[in-house]
């Protein structure tokens, strides 16, 4: 079998997509993103690989029939229709954790159903082992689909469709461009799978979801790079653009050299494929002609028949006319054939479906010589072209079988005529899907059938070679720019003659030696080239990461400092993390005092002792800042349970230092729990904070002063 331009242009961009998907999946692994949507979207790439590799062998090696073939076409078949829902539900996933990193919990109902149309997909490949009901090879080991990939692509779309419902359900929890991003993953294999059900022969589906990965990878990557500095950002662009350069100019040289080399490996002939479509055809055209031969046996055989053309011999053609045109209608009704008739010897009379057509009459009428010689010649039946001159002289086919009684006596011809349109479509079919050329002759060279009708009963083949055909297998020869295969066909006393009009089949293993030698050094050369890149991104990110941390910690107390703090706070406006958010807002008592009295070096260490107390009771709730001289800020993330143990180990710590200096460690807190102030803006919650802190603190400076008073 033939791989064609498309198909092989189809193969070479999997290749690659597999290749990239390969290394995008290196690059998460390299920089080491640590969220889980981020994993997620690592196993879609290598699962996404490993569909297009599969996809692309099961193209390369269909219509080849060696084991090896064999095993490579069914094989890449089932791993891209079983990883397909593997995808499907890691895209699932990773949506779930994306929008859980920005605030948001998905329902559960959207995971269990599509669990529901997974299971039912996998049940339904998993019966195609024993049904064939979804997909099947035919003897060439050619794929096909059948009723259940519809079936199966049906669950596969609902399983999107859920996924994009999803999406436009949590739509606020992402940024726009995110928000396209995954809004086009999702859109892509619905628009893909839809023209797959009405377009046959390529593979869409799969090329449309790795291109819509690949977007949504980019976009995700400019999300995450939005917190680098502008240099750096910069800098990271100018890696992309020439990553990107190299993979292009590399996928061009890649596919050049691979082209080229298929091109010389398709000049070279497979005389096996050549023999196994002639062997394809032959079985093809000795069942479309052998049925109206078994049909034109059973009237002969017919015991009503046989009484109609005793009584047309013995009384008159006309006492049975009714009843034969009667059963002649029968079986053109029956089996669909347009000229069903019978010939009585005696009568002469020559019965259609209409009644008598004519009074077969060799002398006069020329039309009406095929009876001569088919009872001249004794066969029990025969194949004769003539035109049909019942439906409109039309050329047909007509097989001509003998009458006899039950002693053997001869009473007339029976028979059936098929269009010679009807055979030449059915040959036309072949020759377009095979590239080849067949014909059916007679001893002589006489065309009998072919798809140009103008040439059957006129033009001659070479014959010359026939004694060479033997009764067994195909004669095969071959040409300078074609190959022939000739065999006689003893039930139709004519020889088969299919002439592949392109003997230059692919070697799958050399195509593959020579393909495989390519692709990896082609695949060393950018494998080098990204790890270049990766690893100077590795350090560069860890440089940018140290710079980073240094540009939002606090100096003296190891905190975040007030620039981190006006970052975070317009996330978790931009992410609507308020509902979830309890805020302290702190200030020390004192500190005016204290650094009156003892200096600021006792000032200091009342404020590093304060971010330490704040940062053991409270960091691993959440975020602490020293945003003033004295003051700090808290962001949590805690429930009531968690918020009172948090309060009552800040108070133990705090009432229990001590320090260098005989001066005592306060700090007043205002607490907010924002889900219960849901009227209120974020701004708004960081006011009340404040002003509940400073009632916090004049109680302390009035719990003080009382003090002294007493």
């Amino acid at each position: 079998m033939n791989i064609t331009i498309l198909e092989m242009a189809q193969a070479t961009i999997e290749i690659f997509g597999g290749l990239i998907c390969i290394m995008l999946a290196v690059i998460i692994i390299m920089n080491g993103y640590e969220k889980n949507s981020w994993k997620h979207l690592k196993w879609m790439f290598f699962s996404m690989s490993l569909i297009l590799f599969s996809e692309a062998a099961a193209y390369i090696f269909r219509g080849n029939t060696d084991t090896f073939s064999i095993l490579m076409n069914r094989g890449g078949n089932f791993v891209v229709f079983f990883l397909n829902i593997i995808m499907i539900n890691l895209f699932l996933l990773c949506m779930y954790d994306l929008f859980g990193e920005r605030g948001e919990t998905p329902s559960a109902i959207y995971k269990k159903l599509v669990w529901i149309c997974s299971t039912i997909s996998f049940l339904i490949l998993v019966t195609n082992f024993f049904t064939g009901w979804m997909y099947y090879f035919d003897q060439a080991n050619d794929y096909h689909r059948n009723t259940g990939w519809y079936v199966y692509a049906l669950f596969g779309l609902i399983c999107i469709i859920i996924g994009f419902a999803m999406c436009i359900r949590y739509r606020k929890a992402v940024r726009r461009g995110m928000l396209a991003a995954l809004l086009i993953y999702a859109l892509a294999p619905i628009i893909s799978i839809v023209l797959q059900m009405l377009i046959y022969g390529i593979s869409i589906t799969n090329i449309g979801v790795f291109a819509a990965l690949v977007l949504m990878f980019l976009v995700y990557l400019r999300e995450w790079s939005r917190t680098r500095e502008r240099k750096d950002k910069e800098r990271r662009k100018f890696d992309l653009v020439v990553l990107f350069i190299i993979m292009t100019i590399s996928m061009g040289a890649f596919l050049f050299f691979s082209l080229i080399s298929i091109h010389r490996i398709a000049a070279r002939n497979s005389e096996n494929n050549s023999m196994l479509i002639a062997q394809m055809v032959k079985d093809s055209v000795e069942n479309e002609v052998l049925k109206p031969i078994i049909v034109s046996e059973t009237m002969a055989n017919d015991y009503s028949l046989k009484e109609y053309m005793k009584k047309s011999s013995n009384d008159s053609p006309e006492s049975v006319q009714n009843e034969v045109a009667s059963y002649l209608d029968s079986i053109r009704n029956g089996f669909g054939y347009p000229m069903v008739y019978v010939v009585c010897d005696a009568s002469k009379a020559y019965y259609t479906c209409d009644g008598i057509c004519e009074f077969i009459d060799v002398e006069k009428h020329e039309q009406d010589a095929w009876y001569k010689r088919f009872v001249e010649e004794g066969k029990h039946y025969d194949l004769e072209v003539d035109t049909d001159v019942v439906n409109h002289w039309d050329l047909s086919v007509f097989v001509n079988t003998e009458i006899t009684d039950e002693n053997g006596n001869y009473l007339g011809v029976c028979g059936v005529g098929i269009e010679m349109t009807t055979l030449r479509d059915f040959i036309k079919r072949y020759e377009e899907k095979y590239d080849v050329k067949i014909n059916l002759m007679d001893k002589e060279g006489l065309i009998q059938i072919d798809s140009d009708i103008e040439r059957i009963g006129r033009d001659y083949l070479d014959n010359s070679y026939l004694d060479n055909v033997g009764s067994g297998g195909f004669y095969y020869e071959k040409g300078d720019e074609s190959s022939r295969m000739t065999k006689y066909l003893e039930t139709l006393d004519w020889y088969l003659v299919v002439e592949d009009c392109n003997p230059e089949k692919i070697s799958v293993i050399e195509f593959a030696t020579t393909s495989i030698i390519i692709f990896l050094i082609a695949y060393m050369m950018m494998g080098i080239i990204f790890a270049v890149i990766m690893i100077r991104e590795r350090k560069t990110w860890k440089e940018l990461r140290e710079r980073r941390e240094i540009s939002i910690t606090d100096d003296m107390t190891g905190l975040f400092n007030r620039r981190a703090y006006e970052e975070d706070c317009l996330k978790i406006q931009e992410t609507d993390l308020v509902s979830r958010m309890t805020l302290i807002m702190m200030d020390l008592n004192g500190l005016k005092s204290v650094n009156d009295t003892y200096g600021h070096m006792a000032g200091d260490e009342l404020i590093i002792a304060a971010a330490k107390c704040v940062q053991t009771s409270m960091g691993k709730y959440g975020k602490v800042y020293r945003i003033g001289g004295d003051e700090f800020m808290a962001f949590m993330e805690c429930n009531s349970d968690q918020l009172n143990d948090m309060i009552h180990t800040f108070e133990h710590v705090v009432n229990s230092w001590k320090g260098t200096y005989p001066c005592k460690l306060s700090i007043s807190k205002g607490v907010v729990v924002c889900k219960e102030h849901e009227d209120l803006t974020f701004e708004e919650l960081k006011e009340l904070a404040d002003k509940l802190m400073y009632e916090d603190k004049n109680k302390h400076y009035e719990s003080e002063a009382m003090c002294k008073q007493s």
